[in-house]
């Protein structure tokens, strides 16, 4: 992003919605879900060091919010970069209709739609006292075979505990994962085919302070 008004395909589509929709906007949210073969928590990634946007991530009503400075080459961070608050918002697993996510991430939409005085609606009090983590980052498979990812979303693992093992299509045992630290899981592989480089959860840390820049991963 912003792409280019005379690049390739991709690089024009860039470029004409920066330009001439995004551009104009005050508030962003970018809403999404996981990818296919994987599954998120209803979480935010948004940018804790700037307060406007720190706030729009509270009232989002998440489970989970991933401090995350908007990285370059993101459509978040090209609006953060023109001034524009902007979050990111994951609810859900992809292609499935998740009543309890929907409904938590709508109320999240109203109440930032309120707190703007858009619409004339009260806030509400969100469902979920979401964790706070200052960074979060992917663990990747070394190994090809058959992915089993241990850990439930939302839940808390400990530096040492087993997360995922990988087994051969006879079923035997090739690699078992460990959580590197204490975190939360903020997404996870559910795919049970792997090939070595694949990711397996995503692991959310509670930390002190927050880092101004971030890549992790994350657009």
């Amino acid at each position: 992003m912003p792409g280019k008004a005379d690049g390739s395909s991709p690089e024009v589509y860039a470029y004409n919605l920066i330009h001439r929709i995004t551009r104009h906007f005050e508030h962003h949210l970018d809403l999404h879900t996981a990818s296919r073969g994987r599954v998120n928590s209803l979480y935010v990634r948004a940018d804790l060091t700037d307060p406007r946007t720190a706030r729009m991530a509270r009232l989002q009503n998440p489970q989970i919010i991933v401090h995350n400075a908007g990285p370059g080459g993101s459509l978040r961070g090209a609006s953060m970069q023109r001034g524009i608050a902007a979050i990111c918002v994951e609810i859900g697993d992809p292609s499935r209709f998740q009543k309890y996510y929907s409904k938590n991430a709508l109320l999240g939409i109203t109440n930032i739609l309120s707190q703007l005085r858009m619409v004339p609606d009260e806030q509400c009090v969100p469902k979920f006292t979401p964790v706070i983590c200052s960074h979060s980052f992917w663990i990747y498979t070394r190994s090809g075979g058959i992915l089993i990812v241990h850990p439930e979303l939302a839940t808390w693992v400990r530096a040492g505990e087993v997360i995922a093992s990988v087994h051969s299509v006879f079923g035997d045992l090739v690699e078992e994962y460990f959580a590197p630290q204490d975190g939360v899981i903020v997404g996870k592989n559910i795919d049970p085919v792997c090939r070595s480089g694949n990711r397996i959860l995503h692991l959310g840390i509670v930390g002190d302070s927050l880092p101004g820049v971030l890549n992790n991963g994350h657009l």
